[in-house]
C-alpha cells in the first residue's frame, strides 16, 4: 500500500482524488492547504481519515504515520521547492504540469530523485491514454513510419478565466499558457516524435497582461522533422488538436487522448480504441502507484520534465531575442557525479 499526500486542495484536486479512491493500492494520509476550507471539503467528500495542514513545511516536519508520496497540485513555480523537499525526505513526487519552470531545477530534481532512489513523475495525460500507447506500440513496432510533420492547436478563453489568479502572476506560474494548457500539446508531441529538438523560434503576445496569452512556434527536429505550435489564450470556446504527418499516414488526435484518427495510403480511419473507462484505467497516478511497486514502467520520467523545460527555455529566449535559437541537448541519461 503506498500512502499519499495531496498538496494543493482547490482547483482539481477533487478529480485527482476520484482517480486515487480508485487505486486499491494507493490511500491518503495527509490533505495540504493554505485554505482550510478546502481541505475540510476534501475530507468530507473522499478522505476522512486524511491529517489536515495548512502548510506543506508542517506536514513534513510532523507526517502523518505512514507517508511514501506526494502529489503537488500546487502552482507551478512551487513543485521544484515542494518536490526537492520531498525527495531529500525520502518520499516519491507526482506532480501536475509543468515539472519545474526552469531547466536547471529540471536537472537538480532528476539528479536527486536518482540519488535517492525514488519515483519522480508528471501528471500529463496523454502518454496515459488508449489512443497514444496505440500509437506507442505503432512507432516501436516501425509501423507508424518516418515522421515529417507535427502541428499543435489549441484555442481557449484562458485569458478571462484565469484573470486575477496565480496563473497570471509570472512570479508563481512561470509563464502564461504556453507555459500552462500549452505545456500539454508540447508534450504531446514530444512524446509521439521521440525526437530531438534542435531549433526553435516564437512569437508572443501578452495582450497587456502579465503574462504570455497567444503564442505560435515552430520547432525543427534531429531528423529532419518539423513541428509546428500555436497556442490561444484569448479565444472563444475550446477547441485543441494534435496531428502529425508521417511517409506512411496522417494522424489527428489532441493532446487528452480523446479521440484518434489515421488516414493511410488505403484511406483508412481508425476512430477509436478499446478504452477501459474506469477512472484510473491508466492513469499518470495508476502508473506512478505501480512504478513504486515495481509493477510498470514508468511512462514520463525526470528526463520528460527536463526536455519539456528546455525546449520552453529556448521558446521564450527565440521569443524575446526574435530570432531562432539552438535548444540545448538533453543527455539520455545523467553523468555520475564528480569525486
Amino acid at each position: 500500500m503506498i500512502h499519499m499526500a495531496i498538496v494543493g486542495c482547490g482547483g482539481e484536486a477533487n478529480a485527482h482524488a476520484q482517480i486515487l479512491k480508485s487505486i486499491p493500492d494507493c490511500t491518503v494520509t495527509a490533505l495540504v492547504s493554505q485554505t482550510a476550507a478546502h481541505v475540510e471539503q476534501l475530507q468530507n467528500d473522499s478522505f476522512p481519515d486524511a491529517r489536515a495542514y495548512t502548510d506543506f513545511e508542517s506536514m513534513l516536519d510532523d507526517p502523518p504515520a505512514e507517508l511514501d508520496a506526494v502529489l503537488l497540485l500546487t502552482p507551478h513555480a512551487l513543485h521544484y521547492p515542494q518536490a526537492k523537499a520531498s525527495l531529500e525526505r525520502g518520499l516519491h513526487v507526482l506532480t501536475e504540469k509543468p515539472m519545474v519552470t526552469q531547466t536547471d531545477h529540471a536537472y537538480d530534481l532528476w539528479r536527486l530523485a536518482e540519488e535517492q532512489n525514488k519515483v519522480l513523475s508528471i501528471a500529463f495525460q496523454a502518454p496515459f491514454s488508449a489512443e497514444y500507447q496505440y500509437l506507442k506500440t505503432l512507432r516501436e513496432g516501425g509501423r507508424l513510419g518516418r515522421m515529417q510533420i507535427a502541428q499543435g492547436w489549441l484555442g481557449q478563453d484562458w485569458m478571462k478565466s484565469t484573470l486575477l489568479t496565480w496563473r497570471q502572476d509570472p512570479t508563481l506560474s512561470g509563464g502564461g499558457q504556453l507555459y500552462d494548457s500549452g505545456s500539454h500539446v508540447l508534450n504531446s508531441i514530444l512524446w509521439l516524435m521521440n525526437d530531438t529538438v534542435t531549433d526553435v523560434g516564437c512569437f508572443i503576445d501578452n495582450c497587456s497582461t502579465p503574462v504570455d496569452i497567444n503564442g505560435v512556434a515552430i520547432m525543427k527536429f534531429d531528423s529532419g522533422a518539423m513541428a509546428s505550435l500555436a497556442i490561444g489564450g484569448n479565444s472563444v470556446g475550446w477547441d485543441v488538436r494534435v496531428m502529425l504527418q508521417t511517409d506512411l499516414m496522417s494522424i489527428h488526435t489532441d493532446p487528452h487522448g480523446a479521440f484518434l484518427e489515421i488516414k493511410g495510403n488505403a484511406d483508412f480511419r481508425y476512430p477509436h480504441v478499446p478504452v477501459d473507462n474506469t477512472p484510473a484505467a491508466f492513469t499518470p497516478h495508476r502508473n506512478f502507484i505501480n512504478a513504486i511497486l515495481g509493477r510498470e514502467e514508468l511512462q514520463l520520467t525526470p528526463r520528460h520534465g527536463v526536455v519539456l523545460s528546455t525546449i520552453m527555455d529556448a521558446l521564450y529566449d527565440a521569443a524575446k531575442r526574435n530570432t531562432i535559437v539552438k535548444a540545448a541537448t538533453v543527455p539520455k541519461t545523467l553523468e555520475p557525479p564528480s569525486v
